[in-house]
């Protein structure tokens, strides 16, 4: 089911049944309110009036062209003529007033299942889960210039999540100064849409947007982190993620709703029995991971005790990258700040990232939806009927 906090618009007459609604949507988690100048239009509840034969051409337009997720009628009465032409139109949903929080809950999940069916995901962007398989092999500088990288491509349209434990540390990465984090998102969960996040979200000098990690606390659970990710990749064509090390009997969220996970390793002996143990459970808790699993092996010497054939022997599987070592360039970028794709763009590190950047083919450029139609106009109500009502409270029309 899709696991987003959907958007409700109210275009409502009466105003005591307004009010009614506005304290069901605050105390369901599943939906929010939004205002009636807000770009977006979500769930759009509407309540027939005096502009009926003015308002319904509008709303079907928006709800055919998907500017408006889903159309609930309310009301006091069930105008035949009208259900009739919404039933046609798509429209099938109808509350009776007073509304019921049982029938506005339903209504609601059937909405979600609706759109969890017909979610297009060449639309959605795409999550790189960057997890190293111990501490200490290079995660977080894999995954700082691999977003950089991106980014390059397109400013402005990769994020870089930074959910590394016990304490996040890619603002060092990039000298980036920031007021807010993920924890921001965490406390007021409810709030979280398109707006909300990019209020929240740091901008580096590249271009490179940045949600970082609070200086202390727990990572968010599992529900909470969903709707973090969906909205990321809702907003960006990239969402890379800074991941920390899991748990052998654990399956994180952000690696299980990965498209690509690449996972940072050495050529060395304790490296090779982590990633064995690592990959044999995640492909033990999720069969899927495994095609989506990718070995990077980081700081490959010349000549090492270990080479990479030996290793992928041992492991049983391809390494599909190798990074070089390059330790003093590596060390100077970060002190600099500056990623080791920008500051020394033709080192061996860099051109090793760049490699491993054409291995995971970037989608295309897509074009992205704006709201152009007058829907102020559904707002302006200024009268409603007062006929007996058809018992068709909640239904499903």
């Amino acid at each position: 089911m899709n696991n987003r906090v959907i958007p409700i618009s109210l275009a409502v007459i009466d105003r005591e049944q307004r009010d009614r609604l506005e304290k069901m949507i605050a105390a369901n988690p599943m939906v929010r309110l939004v205002g009636d100048d807000a770009e977006e239009m979500g769930v759009l509840i509407y309540e027939p009036g005096d502009s009926v034969e003015e308002d319904m051409p509008h709303i079907i337009h928006a709800l055919e062209s998907g500017q408006a997720e889903d159309v609930y009628l309310a009301g006091d009465v069930a105008d035949p003529e009208i259900l009739i032409r919404a039933m046609r139109s798509g429209i099938r949903e109808y509350l009776k007033f007073p509304v019921e929080e049982n029938d506005l809950r339903a209504a609601v999940m059937r909405t979600a299942m609706r759109l969890s069916l017909t979610v297009d995901d060449t639309d959605k962007g795409r999550i790189l889960t960057v997890l190293g398989c111990k501490s200490g092999v290079g995660t977080t500088t894999l995954a700082v210039n691999l977003a950089c990288a991106l980014n390059e491509r397109e400013p402005g349209r990769t994020v870089l999540l930074d959910l590394h434990a016990p304490m996040g540390e890619i603002p060092y990465f990039l000298d980036l100064k920031y007021d807010y984090t993920w924890g921001d998102l965490v406390a007021d969960i409810s709030r979280l849409d398109a707006t909300y996040l990019r209020s929240v979200i740091a901008e580096h000098e590249s271009g490179l947007h940045v949600l970082p990690a609070p200086g202390a606390g727990e990572r968010p659970d599992d529900h909470t982190l969903v709707l973090i990710l969906e909205q990321l990749r809702q907003s960006y064509d990239f969402v890379v993620v800074d991941a920390a090390t899991p748990d052998e009997d654990e399956l994180p969220k952000e690696v299980e709703l990965a498209d690509s996970i690449l996972m940072a390793m050495q050529l060395s002996l304790p490296c090779l029995a982590r990633v064995t143990r690592l990959t044999e459970s995640l492909a033990g808790q999720d069969p899927d991971a495994d095609r989506r699993l990718r070995l990077v092996a980081n700081r490959v010497v010349r000549n090492g005790s270990i080479g990479v054939p030996e290793a992928a022997e041992v492991l049983g599987r391809e390494i599909a990258w190798t990074l070089p070592e390059d330790g003093e360039t590596v060390l100077s970028a970060l002190n600099q700040g500056t990623p080791v794709v920008q500051a020394f763009p033709k080192s061996a590190a860099a051109k090793g990232v760049q490699a491993l950047l054409k291995g995971l083919a970037p989608r295309e450029k897509k074009a992205h939806k704006k709201l152009s139609l007058p829907f102020s106009s559904f707002f302006r109500k200024k009268g409603k009927n007062s006929d007996t009502n058809d018992n068709l409270a909640g239904a499903a029309l």
